[in-house]
């Protein structure tokens, strides 16, 4: 695609805009890890600047990255009527104001959540759309190469016919239980309802003030029955699922750096009987090191083209509305159906 890069400013500029950049175990794994390391890359962007208010993160964008780096947006000066791009790295709170602050901006790519409650949330999504902005969430899964493979049909090539699946999280619900929750709503279609399953699980570690961990079950649309539980990330990291079809297993773990895919055979111990066999699998390709760059591919292009984007913001107040309901559910210990928690609280 021979267009004009589209001239993007980052506000916000820590672990995810940059710093996740110097973790040399990350880099391995990840090539992308950062909205930096695209942007230096990405040919449909043209990086002007940075904004953050703390010192140290402006001195790592000037000496690391070469790029501006300026306290606010209104010191951008005249490069502020410039901009059609720019990455929201910020607490949800500050949101709003930044976007007024960019006069001929056509695109937020943000960071979840989307708001500090689904009325923020809301309020952010309208001030977008009166400006005709377009909003792209990184929930960068949707982004993943492979990941689009298996909801194009490739899971159902493996697995068949779905009878369970079961998902695993941790370091907090608002945190990564949210990436998990949009990551089933991309694979196997919308909620229908949600419901509390064990206690509160205490626990620190999530960026996210006030954040828990809590198990729970998603009833899906198709029928599908999907519980939910957390690890302590303090053992070990994970962001996963196991799907168990009518002739194989996938299983989507270590973040997704792992996806491994058993066949049904002829059961060992019994005559005329089938097994999944666990002892012989076979490995697709992991491609989420590179998520985030195709999140920005997918967003040029949109931009470009006028078409769908992957993580759009009404897909992603969707997700951030069936989590406000699992939190419900456990306060109220009961079934919260999820069209009527929209018509609710939306």
């Amino acid at each position: 695609m021979n267009v004009k890069p589209l001239r993007t400013v980052v506000i916000g500029f820590g672990k995810m805009s940059s710093t996740y950049a110097n973790d040399p175990v990350m880099a391995k794994y990840y090539p992308y890890a950062t909205h930096a390391q695209v942007l230096v890359a990405n040919p449909y962007f043209e990086w002007l600047a940075v904004v953050d208010p703390v010192e140290a993160a402006r001195e790592d964008a000037q000496n690391c990255w070469k790029i501006p780096a300026v306290a606010d947006v209104k010191d951008l000066g005249e490069q502020v009527s410039e901009i059609e791009v720019a990455v929201l790295a910020t607490p949800p709170e500050s949101r709003i104001g930044i976007i007024d602050s960019l006069p001929n901006l056509r695109a937020v790519l943000v960071e979840k959540p989307l708001g500090r409650s689904l009325k923020e949330s809301i309020e952010f999504l309208e001030s977008c759309a009166r400006r005709n902005i377009h909003v792209q969430v990184n929930f960068w899964r949707r982004a993943d190469a492979q990941f689009q493979q298996l909801k194009a049909g490739v899971l159902r090539e493996l697995a068949g016919e779905i009878q369970i699946a079961h998902g695993i999280y941790g370091n907090g619900l608002l945190n990564n239980g949210v990436h998990l929750i949009d990551f089933i709503r991309m694979l196997f279609g919308e909620v229908e309802s949600v419901a509390p399953m064990g206690k509160y699980i205490p626990f620190n570690g999530s960026p996210i003030i006030g954040d828990i961990n809590l198990g729970f079950v998603l009833n899906l649309e198709n029928r599908l029955v999907l519980p939910i539980q957390p690890v302590q990330f303090t053992h070990y990291r994970e962001v996963g699922l196991e799907i168990w079809g009518s002739n194989g297993h996938l299983a989507i773990l270590n973040e997704g750096l792992t996806l491994a895919h058993r066949k049904k055979e002829a059961n060992r111990g019994m005559s005329g009987e089938y097994e999944l066999a666990f002892d012989k699998a076979s490995y697709l390709t992991s491609t989420v090191g590179d998520a985030l760059y195709r999140m920005y591919d997918d967003l040029a292009i949109a931009l470009h083209t006028n078409s769908a984007f992957c993580s759009p913001g009404e897909s992603a107040l969707r997700t951030a509305t069936i989590v406000e309901a699992v939190l419900e559910s456990h306060r109220q210990k009961e079934v919260i159906c999820i069209n009527e928690f929209m018509d609710v609280v939306c």
